[in-house]
This record gives structure tokens, C-alpha cells and sequence, in this order.
């Protein structure tokens, strides 16, 4: 063989590797860009993010119980605004009813 043959055959050779390297990457991302794959890596990461905001946010309930205390009994009262104002009405007495007649 020549030179030249030696180093067509070199370079078939690489170009053949190259290809092969090439289709393996296809594959792999090809099921690694799979929706339900992202949708699961998705949740994966959402539970470990939500869990370390819990974490962080125990850990300060634990070192200022009150401030939580109070956002809380805010909150509570917001959403039971109506019918806790419901219970501070002043009710008519039974004598001084309207009479509409």
C-alpha cells in the first residue's frame, strides 16, 4: 500500500469513529430530551426545591414563633373577615324592629 491509501484509510477510519460517537450523542439526547423524562426531572427538581424552602421556612417559624404567630392570625382573620363581622354586629333590639306597615 502507499502513503496515500495508508492515510485514506486513516482518515475512513477516524470518519467512521466520528459517526459512530456522533449517532451514540444523538441517542442519548434523544432520551434524555424525551417529555416525559423532562417532566420527571422537572418534578424531581421541584420536589427538592420545595422541600428545602419547608425546611428553611420551619427553621425560622423555630427561631421567631411569634412574627408567625401573627401572620397566621392575620391570614386567619382575612379569609373569616365576614363572619367575624358578622358576630361584632350590633343586632336590633326585638322592641325597635322597622315596621314597614
Amino acid at each position: 500500500m502507499s502513503l496515500v491509501d495508508d492515510e485514506l484509510a486513516r482518515a475512513e477510519a477516524n470518519s467512521e469513529e466520528s459517526r459512530r460517537r456522533l449517532a451514540n450523542t444523538v441517542v442519548a439526547l434523544q432520551s434524555r430530551l424525551k417529555p416525559s423524562v423532562l417532566a420527571r426531572d422537572a418534578i424531581d427538581e421541584l420536589k427538592e426545591v420545595g422541600g428545602d424552602i419547608a425546611k428553611s421556612g420551619v427553621d425560622a417559624v423555630k427561631r421567631n414563633p411569634l412574627p408567625a404567630i401573627g401572620v397566621a392570625a392575620a391570614v386567619t382573620a382575612f379569609v373569616a373577615r365576614k363572619p367575624i363581622s358578622r358576630l361584632f354586629r350590633k343586632k336590633p333590639a326585638p322592641d325597635e324592629k322597622r315596621k314597614d306597615k
